[in-house]
């Protein structure tokens, strides 16, 4: 097994960490009541009055048919 250098443990760690910093962050921002992951369940209330997020700025929601093309 090679030595590494103490920088290099560092990035494994940080690396890692952002990893599950990742994981938590898209489980808060979910809207599921049942999550199932790496072996973790659980069942969570949603609240129904949670207001929806706002468009993201330069995206314009899709409204009928497309335009003919010429």
């Amino acid at each position: 097994m090679e030595n590494f250098t103490l920088s290099e443990l560092g990035l494994f760690v940080a690396t890692l960490s952002g990893a599950i910093v990742s994981l938590i962050f898209a489980v808060q921002k979910s809207k599921c009541s049942s999550i199932n992951c790496c072996g973790i369940k659980c069942e969570r209330k949603i609240p129904d009055d949670l207001p929806n997020p706002p468009p993201a700025e330069g995206l314009v929601a899709p409204q009928g048919d497309p335009p003919p093309q010429a």
